[in-house]
């Protein structure tokens, strides 16, 4: 049987294995080359039926690999990824014949179908089929309509030409075309990760462009379809349930059940019985399912696992590793059919450490883990989403609210948001209900006071209520500028770290850290097969 075959060229190899682990599971052979020259080589002496591309597009050369292979393998398509969106670049490799050009970050649908386009093949189920392409590129597509050859000239047609009448080939994302699109939503549609000021989406929905987030949700696309078990790591409010539903609903089977159990809420012995039901209590009784069965075939959502008592980390562990439990009350084994997805806003290492959790359950349970950014570090995304819940809430109220002041837009900025996405949810929604103008004002606002009072201080030490309101602590003042600053060297210096480090004038230990810290590390965490 004959596989098509992709060559994928990356610097970062990081990158490359996330983009083959995307891929692999459509059945392509996929090989990867660390360069321009390694790639060269290894066409010279194995036909390709498709070449995906790293290049920077600030780089006099960038699309130098792409001319060479224009001239030496004419039918053969080229797919191009770009870090940053540059529309002049992109223009030109359109004119030099790219099948496609895609900014990087991608999602696994819209890769795939960039793929399947380009090599003329039929788009797979749950794929993102890119809107309407550049004129330019379709007269390419049909010059790629007989076979595929390799640099050599050999014949290595598989039959994935396509006729004139095929699929069109994807567009290369002009300025336009810059946001991602996630399906990571409360519904099948594929969402643009910042609504425009006339969009009309629900409540429920990850929205924003922070880097941390873009990584999550890209993450969460490259494991949905497997069945192991997925942590989820975030402040409460910002978006843990809904990663959770969305990983449920991109996965093999979105129509089974997704089931939810919150564990800070009940006793021990409530939420045994919530979670593993409970057996007939005399002759004639029936037994109580619990959620476990409840979410049989489908998947079982756990949040605030750090507040699990002993006995049930074990129960836990043992659904984990053996995928059964005991029905409690009756002594019964029941084999149990879930995917277990787990969240948390606790420090569990530290937890482990300290012996109030199990080290064996958080290694079976972090195979994944999937971390979300609390809101204050989300930079822009808070104007993204106040502007996104305007557009929601206005519409379901009945008002005729078109903006938010520049005024009110500094406001939302400046507070800490202890509550997060779902504190902004709940502010907007109560601006939009008092509001009687077309502008939503700071006066319509009713924000939380920082109030600490709920965490522990050292001995003499003023708490955040006592600064004021609008008054952050200094060390959290610095963090988002500080974030902004190491993006912008990143990007600036193509991310290498080394090379950040030196103009930073920091060492290459403290930039780790600090991009761990703002959730800047691209290349982790290692995702599952």
């Amino acid at each position: 049987m004959s596989h098509t075959r992709i060559l994928i060229v990356h610097a970062d190899p990081s990158i490359a294995a996330l983009m083959t682990s995307m891929l692999q599971t459509l059945g392509h052979k996929i090989d990867e080359a660390p360069n321009d020259r390694a790639a060269v080589r290894m066409l010279e002496h194995s036909p390709v039926d498709l070449v995906l591309a790293g290049a920077d597009p600030d780089d006099a050369d960038a699309l130098e690999f792409l001319s060479y292979l224009r001239r030496k393998a004419p039918n053969v398509p080229v797919i191009l990824l770009f870090p940053t969106p540059h529309p002049e670049r992109m223009r030109e490799a359109q004119v030099r014949g790219a099948a496609a050009v895609l900014r990087f970050p991608v999602s696994a649908n819209v890769l795939r179908a960039a793929v399947a386009q380009a090599l003329g093949l039929p788009e797979t189920a749950g794929t993102v089929k890119p809107s309407a392409p550049a004129s330019s590129l379709q007269a390419n597509a049909a010059a790629r309509a007989a076979t595929l050859p390799a640099l050599s000239g050999g014949g290595h047609g598989h039959g994935h030409g396509a006729a004139s009448g095929g699929p069109n080939p994807v567009p290369a994302h002009g300025s336009g075309h810059a946001r991602l699109r996630f399906e990571m939503a409360m519904a099948a549609t594929p969402l643009d990760a910042s609504p425009s000021a006339g969009s009309a989406r629900e409540p429920g929905m990850l929205v924003g462009e922070d880097p941390a987030l873009v990584q999550a949700i890209e993450l969460a696309g490259t494991i949905a379809a497997s069945r192991g078990p997925v942590l989820i790591v975030g402040e409460r409010g910002a978006g843990k349930t809904l990663l959770a539903r969305s990983l449920h609903l991109r996965g093999a089977h979105p129509e089974a059940p997704f089931v939810e159990v919150v564990c800070g809420t009940m006793t021990e012995d409530e939420l045994q019985a919530d979670l593993f039901g409970q057996g007939a209590a005399g002759f004639g009784d029936p037994e109580r399912p619990g959620k476990v069965a409840l979410a049989r075939g489908g998947t079982l959502y756990i949040d605030e696992v750090a507040s699990l008592s002993p006995g049930l980390q074990v129960k836990i562990l043992r659904l984990l590793c053996d995928g059964e439990y005991e029905l409690p009350g009756s002594g019964r084994v029941e084999k149990a059919n879930v995917r277990l997805v787990l969240g948390t806003r606790e420090d569990l290492p530290s937890l482990v450490a300290s012996g109030r959790f199990r080290m064996d359950l958080h290694y079976r349970m972090s195979v994944v883990t999937l971390k979300l950014p609390p809101l204050r570090h989300r930079g822009s995304d808070i104007d993204r989403l106040a502007d996104h819940f305007r557009v929601v809430f206005a519409r379901q109220h009945g008002k005729d609210i078109r903006s938010l002041s520049p005024e009110t837009l500094d406001v939302l900025r400046s507070h800490g948001w202890p509550g997060n996405v779902q504190e902004l949810e709940q502010v907007i929604e109560r601006a939009v209900i008092v509001c009687r103008g077309a502008r939503i004002e700071p006066n319509h606002l009713a924000l939380i006071p920082r109030d600490l009072s709920g965490l522990k201080t050292a001995p003499g030490r003023p708490q955040r209520a006592r600064l004021g309101a609008d008054i952050l602590p200094l060390k959290e003042a610095l963090e988002e500028p500080e974030k902004q600053l190491i993006l912008q060297a990143l990007e600036a210096l193509n991310w290498n770290r080394q090379e950040t480090a030196r103009v930073l004038d920091i060492n290459r230990t403290t930039l780790y850290k600090k991009m761990k810290k703002y959730g800047l590390l691209f290349d982790e965490p290692v995702w599952a097969n």
